[in-house]
């Protein structure tokens, strides 16, 4: 039988050091924030986790319990061990995870053009340069000068900066990281629309921009309605943006189609539905709905590249025979004609 002091102690054991002793794989995603790899919906954040697409969590007895399975006298023994001994190292904040949340204090620098940003929104995922064009004019979205990154500015309701994520443009060496200090609770916006009851929500903004073109090649116009970006699969940004949007009424889930974004949008759900909010959902047919604008320009491609062979093959079929003699001209005409 434990006492309590001892399993107060097992909740308090370092849960980084023990997921990294159990040969887990990090990925941090913010200052003081990891996910991990196998279940990126599963954040870490000063010594606690949250499985946001299971909506389970708790402190580091709780994980291995809840999530790896573990009986309790297990746990604690995995934990401090049968006599007390520990095998996991005991968790101190850092002076810097006591401190309050910073703002941004600084955002990268932009560089001199964009050509980098256009090429890799456009070209690698297909997005309307228009669309591009209207992040750039709204002050959402520039290319790093260091490093050649978008970065994509999330505002309060005054225009302050509160939330930068910078994305890499090298198709071949992929990055993805938050700057020091972002409130995901501010996370990109596309657009938005007072006029509009309804939010389409995305787990990523360049899903939301994906999501705009194929509006824009249907005819539409995306800015008729509000399209943000929660950056996760949490809803945090979603909490913060109906509060300040005190008008909407629908709610539509374009959020991935895997596990943790089909489980994320029941969550949702039931959540919001239990507040009078509308609930719809839009599903890509691939992962995501960029998935789906690339796939659909790579059949278009396809489709034209076929019928260009065919008109080629046409062309030299006819001056084939245009320089053959008539004689056996008028043979193979007889001959097709059979």
């Amino acid at each position: 039988m434990y006492k309590q002091y001892q399993i107060n102690k097992a909740k308090n054991m370092d849960l980084l050091d023990y997921v990294r002793q159990r040969g887990y794989s990090l990925i941090q995603s913010a200052a003081n924030e990891y996910r991990l790899k196998e279940h990126d919906s599963l954040v870490i954040s000063n010594n606690k986790w949250k499985w946001f697409s299971r909506d389970i969590g708790g402190d580091t007895l709780d994980f291995v319990t809840k999530y790896e399975g573990k009986s309790f006298k297990d746990a604690m023994e995995i934990l401090i061990g049968e006599k007390g001994k520990e095998k996991v190292k005991e968790y101190f904040p850092e002076k810097s995870q006591q401190k309050p949340k910073k703002d941004i204090s600084q955002l990268p620098e932009k560089a001199d053009n964009y050509r980098r940003l256009f090429a890799y929104l456009s070209k690698t995922r297909r997005i309307d340069p228009s669309i591009i064009q209207d992040m750039i004019n709204d002050s959402k979205l520039y290319q790093e000068k260091q490093y050649n990154n978008c970065v994509f500015l999330g505002k309060d309701s005054n225009g302050e900066v509160k939330y930068c994520l910078k994305v890499g443009t090298n198709t071949y060496k992929k990055f993805k990281g938050e700057q020091e200090g972002s409130d995901k609770a501010y996370g990109v916006e596309l657009c938005s629309s007072s006029e509009s009851s309804k939010v389409y929500i995305y787990e990523s903004i360049i899903d939301a921009m994906s999501h705009a073109t194929m509006i824009k090649i249907q005819g539409g116009n995306y800015k008729d309605h509000n399209r943000i970006s929660l950056g996760c699969v949490a809803d945090v940004k979603l909490e913060q943006f109906l509060k300040d949007n005190p008008n909407i009424k629908t709610i539509i889930s374009c959020l991935d189609n895997d596990k943790a974004g089909i489980d994320a949008t029941e969550k949702i759900r039931k959540k919001y539905s239990d507040r009078g909010y509308i609930i719809k959902r839009i599903l890509s047919k691939s992962k995501d709905l960029n998935e789906d604008l690339v796939a659909a320009f790579e059949f278009l491609e396809k489709q034209q590249k076929t019928v260009s062979d065919l008109d080629s093959n046409i062309k030299k079929n006819r001056m084939t025979n245009k320089n053959m003699p008539s004689e056996k001209r008028n043979k193979n005409t007889v001959e097709r004609s059979m």
